[in-house]
């Protein structure tokens, strides 16, 4: 049996900012940048710090939520890669990706994949060749990338 993301960071000694549990909202927040989750459906919730915990070196994103949406008979996980950022939209798209691709968030128990950048100013990808690029290397991973503005609400 594999173990989940969850159970998988907590056995390497990381703990979550935020504990396991049912909350109708999540937010995390770094730098005056803020982002909020609003849950529907009473699912427990945990934040983990990504960068400069679980992540010490190279492209890493900020946080990670992770979203326990199915309990039996086998355990299933929404993960979302949270980068807060200021003006630098394709570094942040970067970093997400990157820690996207890092064999520590690897689990069958991630039925669904989401990354969400929240930047003041994300260029659009009609101008710009490499914010088209990173957005088709997200749905080759089958991960559900959106940009956000600070305040703007994301659901599950």
């Amino acid at each position: 049996m594999s173990t989940s993301t969850y159970e998988g960071l907590i056995a390497s000694g990381f703990n979550p900012q935020q504990p396991l549990q049912v909350r109708k909202t999540v937010v995390t927040q770094e730098l005056g940048k803020k982002y909020t989750l609003e849950i529907t459906n009473g699912y427990p919730s945990t934040v983990f710090q990504v960068d400069g915990v679980i992540i010490k070196t190279g492209r890493k994103c900020d946080k990670l939520v992770l979203v326990k949406t199915k309990e039996t008979p086998s355990e299933e996980w929404t993960q979302i890669f949270v980068e807060l950022k200021g003006h630098d939209a394709i570094h942040g798209m970067e970093q997400l990706l990157a820690t996207a691709k890092n064999s520590t968030f690897a689990s069958p128990s991630n039925k669904i994949r989401k990354a969400r950048l929240i930047a003041t100013s994300c260029p659009s990808n009609k101008a710009n060749p490499l914010v088209e690029r990173l957005k088709r290397d997200f749905s080759k991973m089958k991960i559900d990338y959106k940009s956000l503005k600070p305040g703007q609400k994301d659901r599950l």
